[in-house]
């Protein structure tokens, strides 16, 4: 064994020793005067964690199963409506006739999800709900689809449905991403769509 080589060896027997000789602590004062390899593990909450707010999927009936995580394709635009009508646009507060509703809606990435025409009384005491969902649709798929629903108007404590004429309070759509899109009756009648249903 060359001299050179004996040298190494020593100052190499010399490091091992130190190093179970010392503590860590011997090197530094901080984790960056620390030799050696280490790793970090650190979990990260997003937003959209069941754990960090709570869910409120059960009661809303337009909230997709699982939304899928952002991303440089992801869809973010909402659904768009090209066409919406209901009939009878008069109903009696006597009978217990259901009003049809029918719905064309768009979305070119993830697709129409549900949606839902929200309408309330004249003194807004009363309301009713017409949902539209995948199951109910006629024509097309889920990016440009045809959907129906049906309504039937809620009765009182005394079994009386409120006359006068039932607004639309908004149609909500929904996609697969949970974009959404609301409309208000103003926005409906700009679009020359119906927006309230009278109760004789």
């Amino acid at each position: 064994m060359n001299g050179i080589l004996r040298v190494q060896l020593t100052i190499a027997v010399i490091f091992i020793m130190l190093s179970i000789a010392l503590p860590a602590f011997a090197y530094g004062s901080s984790s960056e005067d620390l030799i050696g390899a280490f790793s970090l593990q650190k979990t990260i909450k997003l937003a959209s964690s069941s754990e960090c707010f709570p869910s409120s999927k059960a009661s809303d009936p337009l909230s997709p199963p699982q939304a899928p995580l952002a991303g440089a394709l992801a869809d973010d635009q909402p659904p768009g409506l090209v066409n919406f009508g209901f009939g009878p646009e008069t109903v009696s507060s006597e009978s217990d006739q259901a009003i049809n509703f029918s719905a064309h809606v768009i979305d070119d990435e993830s697709g129409m999800w549900a949606s839902a025409a929200y309408f309330a009384s004249p003194s807004r005491n009363q309301t009713a709900m017409a949902l539209f969902r995948p199951e109910n649709r006629t024509f097309g798929n889920s990016r440009d689809g045809v959907y129906t629903a049906r309504m039937q108007l809620p009765e009182d404590g005394d079994g009386k449905i409120e006359t006068g004429y039932w607004q639309l309070v908004n149609l909500t759509m929904a996609d697969g991403e949970n974009n959404r899109r609301i409309l208000q009756a103003d926005d409906m009648a700009r679009l020359g769509l119906p927006f309230r249903l009278l109760v004789t």
